[in-house]
């Protein structure tokens, strides 16, 4: 190639580096003008925005973010997470490995659930615990694998999980959803003297949790099942007045009552 030749090449690769520079500097524009909408609640006006960001700059991490947004306005505008998982994935081919992947994987596994797609989900939160997943990440992602376990009826698998989450999160609000779940759990798997143990242990740790009358409730029928029928009578005369639904807690009551009868009659019987 002669002189003028590759002064023509280098010419033509410097206006098309322009024309790209310009064209991203337009996305990222109309991407900032998105970002300005939402702030004033301007819900068509920030999608119009975001859309000629990703027009602008697409295959491009600006496209990724864009994507995303438009997810988050689905979920969080129009409680339609069809539309948002598809948002989701478009976001996804946009993004390089990192913490922003990592939060739209969350975004898009939830919406999933919701979808009734748990094994999809799932694939979604075990790919993400096995990766370097951010720890701030952590407890949202074992939590909601948990509550897809635990949907599913896997309930030793979403005893890990929640085990994992009361470890790592200890006395916060989900760390202390965690406990009182493992306490549940432990009876749906058939382990009364563990939950019997573990829901006690909540109870006395934490009095005045919004899950402490649900949890006594469920003491006293683990107490039941274990045959110690005045304790269970114990706590549910003591969360009568203050359960939620008394209803329910008269009904034990009177249930046990009749239990405790029944045995009697039978022992009586079996007089010499």
């Amino acid at each position: 190639m002669n002189r003028r030749g590759r002064r023509a090449l280098t010419g033509t690769v410097l206006v098309l580096a322009l024309i790209s520079g310009c064209q991203k500097n337009q996305a990222q524009e109309h991407y900032n003008r998105a970002e300005e909408a939402l702030i004033h609640m301007d819900l068509a006006g920030a999608r119009k925005e975001f859309h000629a960001a990703i027009d602008g700059s697409p295959s491009s991490p600006l496209a990724g973010q864009a994507f995303y947004e438009l997810g988050r306005m689905d979920d969080l505008y129009g409680n339609d997470p069809q539309r948002a998982s598809g948002h989701y994935m478009k976001s996804l081919e946009n993004l390089k490995d990192g913490s922003f992947r990592q939060r739209v994987s969350i975004d898009l596994a939830s919406d999933l659930e919701h979808l009734g797609k748990p094994d999809e989900a799932l694939a979604i939160l075990r790919g993400l615990d096995s990766s370097n997943l951010m720890s701030s990440f952590k407890p949202r992602v074992w939590d909601l694998s948990a509550r897809i376990l635990e949907h599913e009826g896997h309930y030793s698998e979403a005893l890990g999980y929640y085990k994992k989450v009361s470890d790592l999160d200890g006395d916060s609000f989900q760390g202390q959803k965690a406990q009182f779940k493992i306490g549940l759990l432990e009876n749906l798997a058939s382990d009364p003297h563990s939950a019997q143990r573990d829901l006690e242990r909540f109870v006395d740790r934490y009095p005045n949790s919004p899950f402490a009358p649900v949890a006594r409730f469920n003491l006293a029928l683990t107490w039941n099942r274990l045959g110690d029928h005045q304790k269970a009578l114990s706590i549910l005369e003591s969360i009568k007045g203050s359960y939620p639904n008394q209803g329910v807690v008269l009904e034990r009551i009177s249930e046990i009552r009749k239990e405790i009868r029944s045995a009697a009659k039978s022992a009586t019987g079996k007089g010499p």
